[in-house]
């Protein structure tokens, strides 16, 4: 069978996936997101950065209990792009939120502990970006696998970067953590050490 990258509607599926950080650098230049645009666009970024990875999340339940066998081709692009939404999210808030102060940006780490959070999630989608090529898989081997779990401990950090930023307004957080939790948990009951111990 064919991989994602063998097949002829790879490109109109990877621009399909593009549209919205297409949109959100059209709205941005085009005037909309003014007269406030780094706070309209982290938010918009952040959020279509925890769609894909909520998309990456569905896609072993989806393979598995729906049968739905033809996403898993799909995989390593929808983590690629999660790695990519969740990247452009941080340099949103570089240049645009921050403007690039170094005096900003410490104080944002000493005020706003929940940048860590969000850092942290970023740091596991990086490490998963670069090994996701067929040769890294060769090269790590069963590792490849155990390495590429640690999907699960980086949307657990964007629950956390949510929810600790959280003042009033619990719309973000609460939808994110409705797919997002019990993703996870499914995760954690479908674990050996559950298996072996609780079932």
């Amino acid at each position: 069978m064919r991989g994602f990258w063998d097949r002829e509607e790879k490109p109109y599926v990877i621009a399909l996936l593009l549209t919205p950080i297409l949109w959100m650098i059209y709205a941005l230049f085009s005037g909309r997101y003014f007269p406030d645009p780094g706070k309209v666009l982290m938010i918009d970024s952040g959020v279509w950065a925890c769609v894909f990875i909520v998309a990456v999340l569905c896609m072993s339940p989806a393979t598995k209990y729906l049968r739905l066998r033809f996403l898993s081709r799909y995989r390593r692009i929808v983590g690629l792009l999660a790695f990519s939404y969740a990247l452009f999210h941080l340099l949103v808030y570089l240049v645009l939120f921050a403007g690039l102060s170094v005096e900003w940006i410490v104080s944002d780490l000493l005020e706003k502990p929940y940048i860590y959070a969000g850092v942290s999630s970023l740091l596991i989608l990086i490490a998963l970006a670069i090994t996701s090529t067929k040769k890294m898989m060769k090269r790590l081997g069963k590792n490849w696998k155990k390495l590429h779990q640690c999907v699960y401990i980086a949307a657990a950090c964007v629950v956390a970067h949510l929810w600790w930023q959280v003042r009033s307004d619990i719309t973000i957080a609460l939808a994110v953590s409705a797919f997002i939790v019990p993703l996870l948990l499914l995760r954690i009951w479908q674990s050996p050490t559950f298996q072996k111990y609780f079932k």
